[in-house]
């Protein structure tokens, strides 16, 4: 099957939803062209920092055609258009059209599908109601207005199957967009199980322990991600630090951008030198996993991300935060997930969750089964392309 993704963000070191989907469509055997934007740093897309002297070009992932192109328009970071994409469409000539979210190109896309009748189109969806429409403005202009009635709404009919990564995105296109619930599947962010069992395989949790100086019946608490407020990492490490055990150990991966080094200096402070708190750094997507697979337990007070499914997928059990809009029940079928609700995010009730886990007699490694079982229904990008591919009749 040919495929045609377009998409706002696709950097090769990334585990964003494209990079899996790419990695999964190729290794079942389907052709895959992406169009994308120019940008190289995650941190320049999140902060609207984009250089458009910078060339279109052409690069290879997992065999896949990743084709970057210049905006056309950019407005605020909100509404952006590549130059034509046209050309591009017809020559891929692609049997499934996979649009990430409401993208002006995509009625390129759709002038192919009008004169190609079996092609199918379909799109994922992200925003829910705790990472957009904040604002009056935000939801009665750019959404209500300008995203529904100039983008969505007209190439609605023509959508096969809505995606969206999370019940709260679900609750937002119903809502905002209008979309029937019969019109939309969830289809999770899911993880990159292959690359689990090839870093268990090659027994790096061992390798990772012995470089820090962690034995191995000692415990490590992951947590990681963006240094943001948002995140609270700091209720963490407070927790961490009241718990007061030499075999618990705090991992935490991840860095703060030029906005949040105040946030760094608070949580530096924090720790206070505590020999069993072990600042990473960034790491490649890779190497994110290799920590996973070194610690017995994750962490995330706050702000949802990928890493809270690449945690799962790698056997942890889960103590999460949803500060609203971002529950993970859809994914705690089997009890892996410990969820804080909004009022209950302190260190307090931090410290307890992590407790009733670690010293409950075989309540961690009955977790841990429980998270395997969790990642191997719902995060198996083997079985979750099979959800995106099952409009499409596959062509010869």
């Amino acid at each position: 099957m040919k495929i045609l993704m377009l998409c706002e963000l696709y950097i090769k070191s990334l585990e964003y939803q494209e990079n899996l989907l790419v990695k999964y469509y190729r290794k079942h055997g389907h052709e895959v062209t992406v169009i994308t934007s120019t940008y190289e740093n995650v941190f320049d897309y999140y902060n609207n920092k984009h250089d458009n002297s910078v060339p279109a070009k052409v690069i290879y992932d997992h065999g896949a055609k990743i084709i970057k192109l210049p905006f056309k328009f950019n407005y605020l970071g909100k509404i952006k258009k590549y130059t034509s994409i046209k050309k591009i469409v017809e020559e891929v000539q692609p049997d499934l059209l996979y649009v990430h979210d409401i993208m002006p190109n995509m009625f390129e896309m759709l002038d192919y599908k009008k004169k190609n009748p079996h092609v199918k189109m379909i799109m994922d969806y992200h925003a829910d109601y705790s990472n957009s429409a904040n604002g009056w403005l935000s939801l009665n202009i750019l959404h209500k207005v300008i995203r529904k009635y100039f983008y969505m709404d007209p190439i609605r009919k023509h959508i096969s199957k809505f995606y969206p990564i999370v019940p709260g995105s679900t609750k937002f296109l119903n809502e905002v967009y209008k979309i029937p619930h019969n019109e939309m599947d969830l289809l999770p962010l899911g993880a990159d199980t292959d690359l689990v069992a090839e870093i268990k395989n090659e027994k790096i949790r061992e390798e990772i322990r012995n470089k820090l100086g962690i034995n191995n019946d000692e415990i490590i608490i992951f947590t990681g991600g963006k240094f943001t407020p948002a995140k609270k990492t700091d209720l963490l490490i407070k927790a961490f630090n009241e718990i007061k055990d030499t075999k618990l150990h705090l991992l935490i991966v991840g860095d703060a951008d030029q906005h949040n080094q105040e946030y760094k200096k608070e949580l530096l402070a924090l720790s206070n030198n505590n020999p069993n708190i072990h600042y990473i750094g960034w790491l490649n997507n890779r190497g994110v996993y290799e920590h996973l697979s070194a610690s017995d337990l994750a962490v995330f007070p706050a702000s949802q991300s990928i890493v809270w499914q690449q945690a799962i997928a790698s056997g942890l059990p889960l103590i999460v935060g949803d500060v609203g809009e971002q529950s993970v029940q859809y994914l705690n079928e089997f009890g892996a997930i410990t969820e804080l609700k909004k009022e209950d995010i302190n260190k307090e009730k931090i410290k307890k969750s992590i407790e009733d886990i670690i010293y409950r007699k075989d309540e961690l490694s009955l977790r841990k089964e429980l998270a395997l079982k969790t990642s191997s229904k719902y995060l198996d990008w083997n079985h979750l392309i099979n959800k995106t591919l099952s409009h499409v009749k596959i062509s010869n």
